[in-house]
C-alpha cells in the first residue's frame, strides 16, 4: 500500500483523534469556501508596450504605432489589431465580453523593482503583501496551497506563510520525503511499515503534548496546531497529487496555467502567479513585443477554452469562478528611440477577465501623448473632475472582486469601482 494512503488512514486512528478532538482539532481536508472567486495572475516582467494591444493611438503624431495595425472597435472595448497578431484578434472576438482593459494607470515609477512592487502591492514598502497573497490568505476558505507561485514576482510580506513556490518541481519531493534520494549521499527510503510507525508516533505525541501541557491555549496549543496543520496539508496534497496533475508540472505557459486552475478546481489553492515569457524590456528593438503578446494570447485563449468546459468548485463551469489578471510593472514610451526600441514609461495597462468583472469595455484613459487622464472611478471614463488612476486603486478593486474589504489592507485608498461588476 502506498504511504500516502496510509498517512491519510492515520486520521481515523481512534487514540490520536480522541486526544486531538478533545482540544478542538479536526482534520482540514481542504475546506475551500464555496462561492469564493479564485484568481490567476500573469505578469510580464520587463514592462510591456501598452499600445501593442490595450491602448492603441492610431492617428496621434505623439505615439508611434506598429505599421499595418489598426484600432479595432468592439463597442466600449478597443484593442490594437493586425494580421501579425491573429491570436490577439481571436481572443477578443471570443472572450471580449468577459474582459475589461484598464488604461492610463499611473505606476508612480519607472524602476523595474519598484514598479513590480507598486503594481502588485499598491505601495513602495516591501513589507506589504501582494494582491494574490492577500486574496489567498484572507478569504473564508482554508486551502492547503493558498497562493502558488509557478513563476514571476511575489511579495509575501507578513502573509508569506500563504505563499508556495512550485517552480522547479521540488514541492512534492519535499512533502513526501523523496527529495532525500536526490542528495549527493542519498538517504535510504523507509519501508512502508516503518513509515507508518513514525507517522503514528508523531500524531500520538502531538495529541498527548497538547493535552498534558495544557494545550487548550497559549504557545503549546499554537505549536501543536501548527504541526498538525502542516501534517494535514501535506497529507491532502499527497493524497490528491495525481488528481491535480501535480506530479508533472509543465514548464510552458499553458501547462502552468492549466495546473493552476486545476488546483483551484480541486479546492487546493485560491490564487496563482505565472510569469509571461519573453524579453519585455525592449529598449533596443520594440518589434519583439507583438509576437510575445500573440503567444500569450494564444495560450490564454486555450486556457479559457479549458475553463469553459471544466466544472468549477462551486460553479457549473470554472470560467465562472476564476478571475484572470494580466499585469506588467509599467509601460513603454510613446515614441521609438534611436534603436527602434521604447524606453520606460510610468503609464500602464492591466487586463482583467472573468467573474465579477465589469467586462466588455475599456476603462481609464490616456491622452494623445499616452499620459494618463483623470478618471471618474464610478464610470471609468475620462473626466476633468475625476481622479488620477493609480496601481493602488486597481489593486483594491481586485480585492473587492475577491469579496474582501480593501480598507482592512490599504485604508484610505479609493477603489476603482468601474472595474467591479454591479
Amino acid at each position: 500500500m502506498s504511504s500516502r494512503f496510509t498517512r491519510r488512514s492515520l486520521l481515523s486512528n481512534a487514540a490520536a483523534l480522541a486526544a486531538l478532538g478533545g482540544i478542538g482539532w479536526h482534520p482540514r481536508m481542504a475546506r475551500a469556501a464555496q462561492g469564493e472567486r479564485k484568481f490567476l495572475f500573469f505578469f510580464a516582467s520587463g514592462a510591456w508596450d501598452t499600445t501593442q494591444v490595450f491602448d492603441p493611438h492610431h492617428g496621434s503624431q505623439k505615439v508611434d504605432m506598429d505599421p499595418e495595425t489598426f484600432t479595432r472597435d468592439m463597442g466600449p472595448l478597443l484593442h490594437n489589431a493586425g494580421e501579425d497578431r491573429p491570436a490577439v484578434n481571436q481572443f477578443f472576438t471570443r472572450w471580449g465580453r468577459r474582459t475589461a482593459i484598464v488604461n492610463g494607470i499611473d505606476a508612480h515609477t519607472v524602476g523595474h523593482d519598484s514598479g513590480r512592487m507598486m503594481t502588485l502591492t499598491g505601495t513602495s514598502a516591501s513589507s506589504y503583501p501582494d494582491w494574490p497573497t492577500i486574496i489567498a490568505a484572507s478569504g473564508a476558505g482554508d486551502y492547503p496551497l493558498p497562493h502558488v507561485v509557478f513563476s514571476g514576482p511575489s511579495f509575501g510580506g507578513p502573509l508569506a506563510g500563504a505563499v508556495v513556490r512550485a517552480g522547479g518541481g521540488t514541492l512534492l519531493d519535499l512533502i513526501d520525503g523523496s527529495i532525500v534520494g536526490a542528495a549527493d549521499r542519498p538517504a535510504p527510503a523507509l519501508a512502508t511499515p516503518s513509515d507508518q510507525m513514525i507517522d503514528a508516533f508523531v500524531f500520538d505525541r502531538s495529541a498527548r503534548f497538547a493535552v498534558e501541557k495544557g494545550g487548550i491555549r497559549g504557545i503549546n496549543r499554537e505549536r501543536t496546531d501548527a504541526l498538525i496543520d502542516n501534517l494535514d496539508r501535506s497529507m491532502e496534497i499527497e493524497g490528491r497529487r495525481f488528481e491535480a496533475g501535480l506530479g508533472d508540472l509543465g514548464n510552458n505557459l499553458l501547462d502552468q496555467s492549466i495546473k493552476a486552475v486545476e488546483l483551484m478546481r480541486l479546492g487546493l489553492s485560491r490564487s496563482a502567479m505565472i510569469g509571461i515569457p519573453g524579453g519585455w524590456d525592449s529598449h533596443g528593438d520594440n518589434s519583439v513585443q507583438a509576437p510575445q503578446f500573440d503567444d500569450f494570447f494564444a495560450a490564454l485563449d486555450q486556457l479559457m477554452d479549458h475553463m469553459a468546459v471544466t466544472p468549477g468548485l462551486s460553479t457549473r463551469w470554472l470560467i465562472d469562478e476564476v478571475v484572470v489578471v494580466a499585469m506588467s510593472e509599467f509601460g513603454r514610451t510613446p515614441l521609438w528611440n534611436g534603436s527602434m526600441g521604447k524606453d520606460h514609461w510610468p503609464y500602464n495597462s492591466t487586463m482583467v477577465i472573468g467573474s465579477g468583472v465589469n467586462g466588455g469595455r475599456s476603462l481609464g484613459a490616456t491622452d494623445d501623448g499616452l499620459i494618463g487622464s483623470k478618471v471618474d472611478f464610478r464610470t471609468g471614463l475620462a473626466s476633468d473632475t475625476g481622479d488620477v488612476l493609480g496601481s493602488e486603486n486597481v489593486g483594491v478593486a481586485l480585492l473587492k472582486i475577491a469579496g474582501l474589504d480593501p480598507a482592512a489592507f490599504l485604508p484610505g485608498v479609493q477603489s476603482f469601482d468601474a472595474l467591479v461588476r454591479g
